[in-house]
């Protein structure tokens, strides 16, 4: 009698899982099928077209001239194609204070030259700097706070834009007869008048007592040094 029970409970058994296997082939076969994956998001677009230099945002914690800033990370900048006059020439205060109100405490973007990587002598990153979208290279240029540095146009990857003015030639030098002897690898005329490196295209030039129009600041023999 036993031995006819447990039989009886195995068949009822084997009958359940016959069953429980059927409705879940049956669930299977006329489920439909799950949805296709999404896409997957296109890359997002560089801010800086083009660039294999650095591309990055960074809020602006110092202006130290008319040309020159820290951004955070302590990342110093040079506007790339931009001659501000030194705090201690004429206009140098007034370019790092239009500076100072147009990027200090800003986020800004730099746009590193890819052609000139690695570049400036003194380690800064020589870029184009958006302070809250603003071009700040252009905007020092535009507002005559600096002038286009044209011995850099033909090496940097912004030059051919617009706003750089690296179109327009930089003005002649003086006549060849009229080159006063403290500058002897250019040709700087004498006083009167009196000129800063504001009014010359020449940068880290010789320079040799009496330097009449003090373009050695600080004494080294070096003239309006970048």
């Amino acid at each position: 009698m036993g031995g006819k029970v447990w039989i009886a409970v195995l068949v009822a058994a084997i009958v359940v899982a016959a069953v429980a296997a059927g409705a879940f082939i049956a669930i299977n076969l006329t489920a439909p099928p799950p949805p296709p994956s999404p896409p997957p998001p296109p890359p997002e677009q560089s801010e800086c077209p083009r660039s294999n230099g650095l591309c990055i945002e960074r809020n602006v914690t110092r202006v130290v001239d008319g040309d020159d800033l820290e951004v955070e990370g302590g990342l110093r900048i040079r506007l790339v194609l931009v001659d501000a006059p030194e705090l201690s020439e004429s206009g140098g205060l007034e370019a790092r204070d239009y500076l100072t109100d147009l990027c200090l405490g800003s986020l800004a973007l730099i746009d590193e030259d890819d052609f000139q990587i690695g570049e400036d002598p003194y380690g800064r990153i020589l870029a184009v700097v958006y302070c809250d979208g603003t071009n700040a290279n252009a905007a020092m240029i535009s507002a005559g706070h600096a002038e286009t540095y044209q011995r850099f146009c033909s090496e940097s990857e912004f030059g051919s834009e617009a706003w750089t003015g690296c179109s327009s030639p930089p003005p002649p030098p003086p006549p060849e007869d009229d080159c006063d002897p403290s500058y002897p690898d250019v040709c700087i005329p004498p006083p009167p008048p009196d000129l800063d490196c504001a009014d010359i295209p020449y940068r880290d030039f010789l320079v040799l007592p009496p330097d009449p129009h003090r373009f050695d600041g600080d004494g080294d023999g070096i003239g309006c040094e970048t």
